[in-house]
């Protein structure tokens, strides 16, 4: 699912970083800036690669990506679902495995935002998938937001 990478490289549709800042807009936004916060999480990049080293492209598509003991924690699967997702069954999330020093973890699509791509910082870079790993994440993309549309006789 991983593979190795240098620090220098460019990078790559699913690399995953860490202390990525991400702003948080609470639920009950009002319009205030005081309601707004930033979080530093990790990340993955879910821009195409080609698209992430074209210079003239300001922003990437990325998702925060979430610990199976936090999703655990805060009950948010079940024993089942959490089955499902190791096995890539669920349609909006992509499951990571757990590898030397990163956790068992997940992305939910749904949860997709951009940011500039001058925040990418090399030195926070900590995982980067395999080209198998990288087809699983663009399968996976591709089904979650190209499910066709159920249209009864138009």
């Amino acid at each position: 699912m991983y593979r190795e990478f240098v620090l220098e490289q460019p990078f790559y549709q699913g690399d995953i970083l860490s202390d990525f800042p991400l702003l948080i807009i609470p639920t009950d936004f009002d319009g205030s800036k005081d309601k707004l916060s930033v979080e530093k999480s990790t990340i993955i990049i879910l821009t195409q690669t080609c698209t992430i080293q074209r210079e003239e492209e300001e922003f990437i598509t990325i998702a925060k990506v979430f610990t199976i003991e936090r999703m655990k924690k805060v009950k948010a699967f079940n024993k089942t679902q959490i089955n499902s997702l190791m096995k890539q069954r669920m349609k909006n999330f992509f499951y990571f495995p757990h590898d030397d020093d990163f956790p068992e973890s997940c992305v939910d699509f749904n949860l997709v935002v951009y940011a500039p791509k001058d925040l990418l910082d090399k030195s926070k870079r900590i995982k980067s998938l395999s080209d198998l790993g990288r087809h699983w994440l663009s399968y996976k993309i591709s089904d979650f937001f190209g499910r066709p549309i159920d249209r009864p006789n138009e």
